[in-house]
């Protein structure tokens, strides 16, 4: 992978003497102080990205965009720390009738901001994720996809994602045709609102927590005053998936349902409140606490408010309540934009509950070196700078 990425970084700039792109970088680096096993650590971490845009064309849009990790604390990046990997590089071409998109890149299936049942492509259901993220979910994979526009807010799409390349001490392994994912969706407007449904034939998983199988789902969204969005799905495996340890269970145990609201109100003309609440449901999953960490339980939330001022500075508060196992993960942030696109920032996140707990606030008794970093809180203040 290492010799990849080399000859990846020696051919870049070649790129951009062969055509006119846009240059885009952007950086956070925070110091952050967190509670580890038993003392306090204090180390720099955050995240680099240079992304290459391609300009001057309608017909033709090409991105790469490369990400440097200094330190993952909460283990959610893409590769382990200190990691440089590609996180998007595709073509994306319109033909007449057609849209064409081939590379490394992300599609939007269903609706949801953290929890997402119509994602059967990524898989936004992990409640455990980095929530001083701007993008809490931007998985990526290798793809290719035919967008059909069928007019206003109307589509159809197809989409195949080969198997990942797996990179071992003993070279490189090719994974065989049956995990090759491929599927379709359609989406439309009716009565006000936006019809989205698919199916999926995964062959082998992108995330933690992914599912593969057949796939099918459907999302719905509306407004009622505040914006509204539902979608559903589930996995079937084929007898081979069960047999080969990818999946196991009934299809029952997979299905999956995930409701959200959204609203934005305006107040005193420049500034801004934003309320979020998302719900996931797994309706045949566990719903008395099991004591046990790694459990699914039926139900999650996600509560989030921020509010943004005309001054420049934002405040924000958000959650991932876990509430069969009484936890939660909070992280509450303030933001001060000094001058264009540079940002001074600032986090706080706690962990409560017991120590077999989704979230728990102090797990030096049961700590697992390979996966846990931060015990019980975490503080971090540093600078987002965009250009």
């Amino acid at each position: 992978m290492k010799k990849l990425i080399s000859l990846f970084l020696l051919l870049l700039p070649l790129t951009g003497l062969a055509a006119e792109a846009q240059v885009l970088s952007n950086l956070e680096f925070y110091n952050a102080i967190y509670r580890g096993e038993d003392e306090w650590h204090f180390t720099p971490s955050g995240k680099a990205a240079l992304s290459f845009r391609s300009s001057k064309n309608n017909n033709v849009q090409g991105h790469t965009e490369i990400e440097f990790y200094p330190m993952d604390l909460y283990g959610t990046a893409m590769s382990d720390v200190p990691a440089l990997f590609v996180k998007r590089a595709y073509v994306r071409t319109r033909f007449p009738g057609f849209r064409m998109t081939l590379g490394k890149t992300r599609l939007a299936w269903g609706q949801g901001t953290v929890f997402n049942a119509g994602d059967v492509v990524f898989g936004s259901l992990n409640p455990v994720l980095d929530l001083t993220e701007t993008e809490l979910r931007s998985d990526t994979a290798w793809l290719t996809s035919i967008n059909v526009p069928l007019g206003n807010f109307a589509f159809i799409e197809g989409v195949v994602l080969p198997p990942a390349i797996e990179v071992g001490d003993d070279g490189i392994t090719m994974a065989g045709l049956d995990k090759t994912s491929i599927g379709g969706r359609g989406y439309f407007l009716a009565g006000g609102i936006k019809f989205e449904g698919g199916y999926l034939y995964k062959g082998q998983t992108k995330v933690n927590g992914d599912a593969v199988g057949h796939r099918p789902y459907i999302s719905l969204q509306g407004n009622i005053g505040p914006d509204w969005y539902l979608s559903s799905s589930l996995a079937i495996p084929t007898e081979q998936q069960k047999s080969e340890g990818m999946a196991g269970g009934d299809w029952e145990e997979s299905w999956i349902l995930s409701l959200g609201f959204f609203h934005m109100q305006e107040i005193n003309r420049n500034n801004t409140l934003n309320l979020r609440l998302e719900t996931l449901c797994f309706p045949y999953q566990n719903w008395e606490d099991q004591d046990m960490r790694d459990t699914i339980y039926g139900i999650y939330l996600y509560p989030e408010i921020s509010w943004t001022t005309g001054s420049g500075t934002y405040y924000s508060v958000q959650s991932v309540i876990s509430p069969l196992d009484a936890s939660a993960m909070i992280t509450a942030g303030a933001g001060w934009n000094i001058y264009q696109g540079l940002f001074l920032v600032g986090y706080a996140t706690f962990l409560a509950g017991d120590e077999d707990a989704t979230f728990a606030w102090d797990r030096s008794d049961v700590w697992d070196i390979s996966r846990d970093n931060i015990n019980g809180m975490y503080f971090m203040t540093g600078l987002r700078y965009k250009f």
